[in-house]
């Protein structure tokens, strides 16, 4: 006689444990006035939608200051190796900076610590997933093209991007329904 005993086991909806939350404009600017050099990872990140470990595998020469952008090499995924990011004004005197003082890695500093001085800056309220969480969410509030965003991010479609990283507050809503006429 066989028996299924999956019948007999329940399994709860899929929760998340910490859900990602875009950083607010103010603690961003808040970012921006701490001039350290853990703020600078931070804005960073924030600017260019780079995950942790992509950041913290970057090197001088995968940075073209003259062009201004750089070169993702190593990624975890095979969509986010190749892509170039064009560097935002907010981060590029950051850069270029980092590029004076280090001649390899732009960071020589472990994922541990990175994490470390991340969350002592942000107060434990952000992980550095949520930095790439708010570049999603503020270039699709300014209307960015998808692609580019995807690009941007390495994703390999679209669906991940809107569905996974794109947050919508009330005021996102708000400004979708003023839109009908």
């Amino acid at each position: 006689m066989q028996r299924n005993y999956g019948d007999l086991v329940t399994i709860g909806k899929n929760t998340k444990v910490r859900p990602h939350k875009p950083f607010t404009r103010q603690q961003i600017n808040k970012l921006c006035q701490l001039n350290t050099s853990e703020a600078d990872g931070a804005l960073i990140l924030l600017y260019t939608g780079m995950r942790c470990g992509e950041l913290l595998n970057l090197r001088r020469k995968d940075i073209n200051l003259k062009s201004k952008y750089l070169t993702i090499t190593k990624s975890k995924t095979k969509a986010g190796e190749g892509r170039v990011i064009p560097l935002h004004k907010r981060i590029l005197p950051i850069v270029e900076r980092l590029c004076s003082q280090y001649q390899d890695r732009l960071f020589p500093i472990s994922y541990t610590n990175f994490s470390k001085h991340f969350n002592r800056i942000t107060n434990g309220k952000h992980t550095t997933h949520d930095c790439r969480h708010t570049v999603a969410t503020m270039l699709d509030r300014a209307d960015a093209n998808p692609n580019a965003v995807r690009a941007i991010l390495g994703h390999k479609n679209g669906d991940v991007t809107i569905k996974v990283y794109t947050h919508k507050g009330l005021r996102d809503l708000r400004r979708a329904i003023n839109l009908l006429k």
